[in-house]
């Protein structure tokens, strides 16, 4: 026993900088505070260059200890989602999320490792090491295959940094970019004792400034709108035993429609200026497809919104009229009817286990095997849906659930010719408070990133919306019934951003400049030999 906790300490005092790296990172990212934004990566870093004669192995060790650590705290909700959706053991569920921990953010460890190696190679300055780690790492983090990107770029619309505004160029991993960098520079002043600090910390603290001023400016030119929709957004709370109870058509079916059906009657009469409503992710727990309007639950629909003349963007299921191949989850735009009124949109982007079975098309035994493994098709790819209003069409960008943390997704939506954005999500699985918030400005970043409004509805919370300049409205309570109202304003016909037409055009630069860096250290070096 006793030399298990001299180990342990042994472990802890020779990775306690990378250990803190880890608190920093993860006690920064949403919801909490950016207190460390700018220099949450610099223990590790310092640790690293102080310890440049370490293998490569120790370097990675080293980096992988700080990815735990911040997983660990910002992406615990996973042990609540496999216990929770998975019906797994606690037992089971804390070793999935250990599982996770060990392997989400390897890019982190392998970003430090290199930087090092180039360090060496090269024979490069510690600044020059600094920025090459920062950007090796802002490089990585967008290629990385992970189940779902995050960066510190998020930060900056969740804090109201008005730097947020320029990610309409660069993207969010543009301003994570810059995020690191900053840490580059905080690194490099303390590792160079000789210079002023005083003088370049305030240089530092001048530029970041400056940064947020010249974003906020640079918004002022989307506040710009000449139409306006209102939009109620329903949000029912449905439990997670009644839903799964519904797909698999065992029951709770005339329950949950019944209360989508009075809940919308409820915000109708709260708020008749409504034009539209809005039903989240699999809210109608049956087909909403036109040949299925003479079934039980579309009639259900039909019969309980009599005298309603609104549009309704519902999440549901879809199905080909002969009931064969697959079922999607699907986003449809109808009448209160139920009458579609575009073609329905497929999800693209499925959860693994949760929405399809990896290798079942493949190997379809597995399917046999599992059967309690949802497997829904998958859709064709971003799409709008076009609905007459006022005489004109409004193009909705149709996002289910996780697909709006994909920016490319979203581009492509722009692109398309959406107006508004519209995602529509359950994350009644994740528990609270960290997914949610995490889910939502990550959703709500998309709209910044391509300058449309976007409105996100939600079984549980968090509802809300965001308008192309950046205002964030109303936030719906969590795990509660909610009903709310949105004036959406947006301009017809906006222009695309900069980030619309290029994407992430910003990689070029950051590798020319790891490229510049390790010329200029070589040659450098070669000098001081001859």
């Amino acid at each position: 026993m006793k030399r298990s906790v001299q180990f342990f300490k042994q472990k802890a005092h020779e990775f306690r900088w990378a250990l803190l790296s880890g608190i920093l990172v993860g006690t920064t990212y949403i919801p909490f505070p950016p207190w460390a934004l700018l220099f949450c990566y610099v223990p590790l870093w310092l640790s690293a260059v102080q310890d440049e004669k370490a293998s490569w192995k120790k370097h990675f060790a080293t980096g992988w200890v700080t990815q735990f650590v911040l997983t660990l705290i910002g992406f615990h909700w996973i042990a609540y989602v496999a216990k929770v959706f998975g019906n797994l053991p606690i037992v089971v569920s804390g070793l999935a999320l250990l599982l996770f921990c060990m392997f989400m953010h390897l890019y982190i460890p392998a970003a430090l490792a290199l930087g090092m190696y180039f360090k060496k190679r090269f024979q490069l300055s510690a600044t020059a090491a600094f920025v090459t780690i920062a950007l090796l790492h802002s490089l990585l983090e967008r290629t990385w295959p992970v189940i779902f990107d995050w960066n510190l770029g998020y930060t900056f619309l969740w804090a109201k940094l008005p730097a947020y505004h320029l990610a309409d160029v660069i993207g969010i991993f543009g301003l994570s970019a810059i995020a690191l960098l900053y840490n580059a520079a905080i690194a490099s002043v303390i590792w160079n004792k000789r210079t002023l600090k005083t003088k370049s910390l305030v240089v530092i603290a001048f530029s970041f400034i400056l940064l947020q001023v010249g974003g906020y400016f640079w918004g002022q030119q989307w506040t710009e709108t000449d139409r306006t929709v209102q939009v109620s957004v329903i949000q029912a709370n449905i439990g997670n035993a009644d839903k799964v109870m519904a797909e698999k058509g065992r029951g709770s079916l005339d329950f949950i429609v019944q209360k989508f059906i009075d809940l919308t009657k409820k915000a109708a009469e709260k708020f008749p200026e409504a034009d539209i409503f809005v039903w989240p992710e699999t809210a109608f727990p049956y087909y909403l497809n036109d040949h299925f309007l003479n079934r039980r639950w579309p009639q259900m629909l039909a019969n309980g919104f009599d005298g309603y003349h609104q549009a309704l963007l519902a999440g549901g299921y879809s199905r080909a009229p002969e009931r064969e191949g697959s079922s999607y989850n699907a986003l449809f735009l109808t009448s209160l009817k139920g009458n579609n009124l575009d073609k329905p949109y497929h999800k693209t982007h499925l959860l693994m286990f949760g929405e399809y079975l990896p290798l079942s098309e493949t190997f379809p035994k597995l399917l046999e095997w599992l059967p309690f493994i949802s497997n829904f098709g998958r859709g064709t790819g971003p799409q709008v849906l076009k609905w007459n209003f006022n005489g004109e069409p409004v193009q909705w960008g149709a996002q289910i659930c996780y697909e709006g943390l994909y920016p490319e997704f979203t581009r492509k939506l722009s692109q398309l010719g959406a107006d508004v954005l519209v995602n529509v999500t359950n994350d009644s699985w994740f528990g609270v408070p960290f997914e949610p918030r995490q889910h939502l400005y990550m959703t709500l970043a998309r709209a910044i990133e391509v300058r449309r409004p976007l409105v996100r509805s939600t079984n549980t919370g968090i509802s809300s919306a965001i308008l192309a300049s950046g205002q964030v409205l109303q936030q719906s309570p969590t795990h509660q019934e909610w009903v709310g109202v949105f004036d959406i304003a947006y301009k017809k016909n906006a222009p695309q951003t900069i980030y619309t037409r290029w994407g992430h055009y910003d990689w070029i630069l950051l590798l020319l400049v790891i490229v510049m860096t390790l010329f200029l250290g070589a040659s450098r070096a070669n000098s001081r030999r001859s």
